[in-house]
């Protein structure tokens, strides 16, 4: 009877998350599509202070069997299933978006398998800009930039606000010191990509 009695609780504690995760899936995606997720764990805020924006990561749709999974830059960058990457992010920060205007299906294939090429590459740390390692936003900028389309001007480090005390402890972490961090290198963030003029929301189902 306690056993019984344990797992009708666990059952009661899961099945709102359960209908959660199912609510916080609203679209109808479809591959191309950008997801945006937001959290404080980690290095999320320390992103959120530096960049002013609520999202602290980003992907991008493919389809495997007809299912939508996620590329994403994460150690290492790989594809995720939908559910999963939805679940890493805070209630109700989850969005997808979508380019307006169509790619034409030549540039639309050298942009995927080029994606592809990337699974299995290490995540940058310390936020390069050359394609030896690579960060979540990088990833989907250059996604679409081999398909023709700058979703958005690069910025620099500087740009950012790096005073802020959880950017401090990051950068002190990654690079020592606020001195060392390299102010002229390109750069751009989750919030820069889901500002986009280029982009609107997703439709939903």
């Amino acid at each position: 009877m306690v056993k019984i009695s344990f797992f009708l609780a666990c059952a009661c504690l899961l099945f709102p998350c359960l209908l959660m995760a199912a609510e916080e899936n609203p679209y109808a995606l479809q591959e191309g599509d950008i997801v945006f997720s937001s959290s404080s764990q980690g290095q999320g805020k320390a992103i959120m202070d530096a960049t002013g924006s609520i999202y602290t990561h980003c992907g991008i749709v493919q389809l495997m069997d007809g299912q939508p999974v996620v590329l994403e830059a994460v150690q290492p960058v790989r594809l995720t299933p939908l559910a999963t990457f939805i679940s890493h992010s805070d209630p109700g920060t989850f969005t997808a978006k979508r380019l307006k205007a169509a790619l034409s299906p030549e540039y639309y294939q050298n942009a995927k398998a080029w994606a592809i090429s990337q699974v299995g590459k290490n995540y940058d740390d310390q936020f390069r800009w050359d394609d030896q390692r690579m960060y979540c936003s990088e990833l989907v900028w250059k996604i679409y930039q081999k398909a023709g389309v700058q979703l958005c001007d690069l910025k620099k480090f500087a740009d950012y606000s790096l005073e802020q005390p959880e950017v401090r402890k990051v950068i002190e972490q990654r690079y020592g010191s606020i001195s060392n961090v390299p102010t002229d290198e390109n750069v751009v963030a989750p919030g820069d990509l889901a500002a986009s003029p280029l982009l609107t929301e997703a439709p939903r189902r």
